[in-house]
């Protein structure tokens, strides 16, 4: 596993929700090269335009000239769609296959992207998990998150909303009070340093199958559905069970 120390130097670190041109291509570029580029091209395109979308970048600039296409390269992106009633969905931080262990970059976006949830009051982040899938759930226990009362359905499996709020995550991480020159160099506590990689670890694992236009086998969605991030609250409260929502196939052709 990098620190960090040396790769971690040039690359700087922005939020938006409305991407500039540059911008736009660096992700479709970044998708390429992660060999999903049908991320983008099917739903990260068209949901950009909506503006429900809030993005996290790590990214470093060629040195001249420093704008237009082909300016920025991302090197980590994680990504929330926010609803209208406060809460968001989560998609899992992705790295550059250069950044596969680089969890200091991975931790610096999370973190990034936490807080400004946090400043546009959002009320709680969620992932969608594969009901079952123990090693998910006790990784996102760590971090602080719990089952909540919303299903999702695909053909193949049922999927379980965990659910937080961002300052509990960022506590539960050790992020909430760490600077990000100390995340990218991993220089925190041990015990947060172990948790931070098995969240980052796990999430980059459940979300793979997705990724890779394999829905049959994915343990993990990515927070990109409409009428899910649209739906009522369910609050933080561990449920047995809840409404069950069918969505669409897709993945597979």
């Amino acid at each position: 596993m990098r620190d960090g120390r040396d790769v971690n130097e040039a690359i700087r670190f922005q939020v938006t929700r409305e991407l500039q041109p540059e911008t736009r291509s660096a992700l479709a570029a970044f998708c390429r090269r992660g060999r999903f580029p049908q991320l983008f091209a099917e739903t990260l395109a068209p949901l950009l335009n909506e503006g429900t979308l809030t993005l996290a970048f790590g990214f470093t600039e060629r040195p001249w000239p420093p704008k237009g296409i082909g300016s920025q390269q991302i090197e980590a992106v994680g990504i929330a769609m926010v609803g209208g009633s406060g809460r968001a969905l989560l998609t899992p931080v992705m790295v550059a296959p250069q950044h596969a262990t680089n969890i200091g970059l991975a931790a610096a976006v999370t973190k990034t992207l936490l807080e400004e949830l946090r400043s546009q009051s959002v009320s709680s982040v969620a992932y969608l998990v594969r009901d079952g899938d123990i090693m998910l759930e006790r990784v996102l226990a760590q971090a602080s998150f719990r089952r909540v009362d919303l299903w999702a359905a695909t053909e193949y499996a049922d999927f379980v909303e965990n659910a937080s709020t961002p300052d509990r995550v960022l506590d539960a991480l050790g992020l909430l009070q760490a600077r990000i020159g100390d995340i990218l160099s991993l220089a925190l506590e041990s015990q947060h340093v172990d948790r931070i990689t098995a969240y980052h670890l796990g999430l980059t694992s459940g979300i793979s199958a997705f990724l890779h236009d394999d829905m049959r086998n994915a343990a993990l969605l990515p927070g990109l559905l409409d009428l899910v991030a649209d739906l009522p609250p369910g609050g933080v409260n561990v449920v047995s069970a809840g409404p069950r929502i069918d969505l669409p196939r897709g993945g597979e052709r």
